[in-house]
């Protein structure tokens, strides 16, 4: 059991609005270990999109964290966050386990890209990670998650745990789609060979063609040598859902790029301009 209580929680609370064209930050909580900086609009394509590089004074997931982070995207936003690096998660004594919980509210015509860095899992590390989307029929996400291990001893030790869950909701409803991966002591036998491990889902409103999404994103992870990737449409049609394994991590971030590509592809462009005139619809009720 994690010895840390809801009020020793690390914090980072984000509120996005959308402003003269512009996704913009109106609330900017955040405590130790998380460091927020100035976020940027870089992108030509999107110029909308609002890019933020979430960072972590410590450079690292030890032993007792308990770290929580919410986002919530208002009307018309579009918000894409990473953090600084690749994270690592160091030895936990015994009976201790970091623990992370991410909320993630996407309203109405909203688009977000979640794209942390992968978990590098040390030797003796556990880590239990939570991932809540609560996303509008009509809104757009992308959520990336991975991990690969290290040993500096060579010795080949592994993590002692590793647990992640994902839960998608429409509009507050029940879950549409609840996703579980827990390994506890594994050993070389596990892994067969790869060294590096992925998921990605593809959250999109009713009406996309889901099948001619499948097969660019199958035909885009084939040409990824030393990876293993498979993607299928999740339940409800809410998206598609994506499974990799590599033998390097380098692998990963290539099908990670393809993937982001084809998500902007399935972007309409009245997602980009959305009209002014919605959001004062919204404004009134």
């Amino acid at each position: 059991m994690n010895s840390a209580t809801a009020s020793d929680a690390a914090r980072l609370d984000l509120s996005f609005v959308r402003r003269a064209g512009r996704t913009v930050i109106d609330r900017r909580m955040f405590a130790w270990p998380f460091v927020l900086t100035r976020s940027f609009h870089v992108d030509p394509d999107r110029p909308d999109c609002l890019s933020v590089i979430v960072q972590t004074a410590s450079g690292a997931v030890h032993g007792e964290d308990n770290l929580v982070q919410r986002l919530m995207l208002g009307p018309g936003t579009a918000v894409c966050l990473t953090n600084q690096g690749a994270t690592s998660v160091h030895r936990a004594d015994p009976t201790a386990c970091a623990v992370e919980t991410v909320k993630l509210d996407v309203a109405s015509c909203a688009s977000l890209e979640y794209l942390p860095e992968p978990r590098i899992m040390f030797p003796d590390s556990a880590l239990s990670q939570a991932v809540e989307l609560d996303c509008a029929t009509d809104a757009y996400a992308l959520i990336f998650d991975a991990f690969t291990m290290h040993d500096a001893s060579g010795e080949g030790r592994y993590f002692r745990r590793l647990e992640s869950t994902f839960c998608l909701r429409r509009s507050g409803g029940e879950p549409l789609l609840v996703e579980r991966t827990r390994i506890c002591r594994p050993d070389r036998s596990l892994f067969r060979g790869y060294a590096a491990f992925g998921s990605a889902f593809m959250v999109l409103p009713p009406g996309h063609d889901l099948p001619v999404l499948h097969g660019k994103l199958t035909a885009a992870l084939e040409r990824i040598r030393g990876l293993y990737g498979a993607a299928s449409a999740s339940p409800a049609r809410a998206g598609i859902g994506i499974r990799l394994a590599a033998l390097e991590l380098r692998y990963i971030r290539q099908a990670f790029e393809a993937v982001r590509e084809i998500y902007h592809q399935a972007l309409p462009s009245s997602l980009t301009d959305f009209p002014l005139r919605t959001l004062s619809s919204m404004a009134s009720f």
